[in-house]
């Protein structure tokens, strides 16, 4: 029985040394090796952000494929960029910094057959990562908000890079608390739900190469948010504002109903006159210098909630704030712009076309946050833009605002 099975371990090994060979004789061999190409010559070289361009002459002969573009990024890896035949230019990217670094070009032809190859120096621009780090460095891009902080960005070369904020925690160790990736030209980082209590923060910018910016460094309280008390609210009439109500509306539908907590509720709702024009605009005293941090926007929510999203709702408003407002109501220098915003139909139905989402939001109130580092002001005005139904009035309920008083 031992000879037997020593025998089938041997016919065994026969096989798998045969079938060994077949696979290798099966290997494909080049179909064939070209010539050794000519080096490339007449070379130039452009600068890009984080990289270079470098222009050169083709080399000629039907056998060559490509030129290859050699360099070492700084975590010692060597790199390899390709380009073909039918172009004179290769870009070399990844460099973790700007200057000047050798590139080696080499030609490849049929087989793969190298040329001579010949060294390059070339200018390298700030990498992305760089550009986009020293825009959060300005102390106007990275600062405290309402609960939390905002991270302004330029991205102007359009990298493709991430961006970590971290906070030091009870060990002074830092945790990563939000990571955005991004190659738009400009954003918003948002980190919020934090406690208005002094934080250490840190920053850094980090592109697909693994080259990290240096970590900036910060300590900010978030800011305390509260709702503006709407009973120090009053209407101020200004020339060129428009606060007559629809003769159809009653006498408790005038202006002031827009802050007297009653949304939702018929008989509620503030109207303009159906001969007024759009853009139109109204102006009220807030009662204190008040910094927003966001609002809720209650629309014109009918006895048939089938008419919500139409008529005279405001679709698209702007809102302004002043300190000493001129007296002859113009849009001076005496008023800011503090932002444009869009009130969203979450189910993009046509005019007419309700979804039960879209009733609920309408019901709820659309949010709005306000953008940026906003001045406390205490005048402020509404101005719409533009309407669901495109007519010539306004109609709305409510809005209610939060934010910080300042003295």
């Amino acid at each position: 029985m031992k000879a037997i099975l020593k025998i089938y371990q041997l016919v065994l090994i026969v096989l798998l040394l045969s079938f060994s060979a077949c696979k290798d004789a099966l290997e494909p061999e080049p179909i064939r090796k070209g010539g050794i190409p000519g080096v490339v010559e007449n070379f130039s070289s452009k600068e890009i952000p984080g990289g270079a361009i470098i222009t050169y002459d083709v080399p000629e002969g039907s056998d060559l494929r490509y030129v290859k573009a050699s360099y070492i990024l700084s975590d010692g890896m060597e790199r390899e960029s390709k380009s073909t035949v039918y172009k004179n230019t290769i870009t070399v990217e990844g460099f973790a910094k700007a200057g000047e670094y050798d590139v080696s070009l080499t030609a490849v032809s049929v087989g793969e057959v190298e040329s001579k190859p010949v060294t390059v120096r070339v200018t390298v621009g700030t990498p992305p990562h760089l550009l986009v780090a020293a825009s959060l460095a300005n102390d106007d891009n990275f600062y405290a908000t309402f609960g939390g902080i905002n991270a302004d960005y330029v991205n102007s070369a359009e990298g493709n890079v991430v961006i970590r904020v971290m906070i030091k925690d009870a060990h002074d160790k830092w945790q990563e608390i939000n990571a955005e990736y991004t190659r738009a030209k400009k954003g918003r980082v948002r980190v919020r739900g934090l406690d208005t209590v002094e934080y250490t923060f840190g920053i850094y910018v980090r592109d697909r190469w693994n080259n990290k910016s240096d970590t900036i460094v910060k300590k900010l309280v978030p800011l305390f948010e509260r709702e503006f008390d709407k009973a120090l609210f009053r209407h101020i009439k200004l020339p060129g504002d428009t606060w007559e109500r629809h003769t159809g509306q009653g006498r408790s539908a005038e202006l002031p109903v827009l802050w007297n907590g009653l949304h939702n509720q018929n008989g509620s709702i503030f109207q303009t006159k159906p001969s007024t024009v759009i853009p139109q605009h109204f102006t009220w005293d807030m009662g204190v210098k008040a910094r927003l941090s966001r609002f809720i926007f209650y629309p014109d929510i009918p006895p048939s909630e089938r008419n919500v999203y139409t008529g005279g709702q405001p679709s698209v408003w702007e809102l302004w704030g002043s300190n000493n407002p001129n007296p002859d109501g113009t849009f001076d220098a005496s008023w800011t712009l503090v932002g444009t915003f869009h009130a969203t139909k979450p189910s993009g139905l046509p005019l007419g076309q309700l979804s039960t989402d879209d009733i609920a939001l309408a019901r709820k109130g659309e949010d709005f946050e306000v953008e940026g580092k906003v001045e406390a002001f205490r005048y402020w005005r509404w101005r719409t833009i533009a309407n669901w139904g495109n007519v010539t009035y306004v109609a709305m309920s409510e809005f209610t605002f939060f934010g910080a008083v300042e003295e």
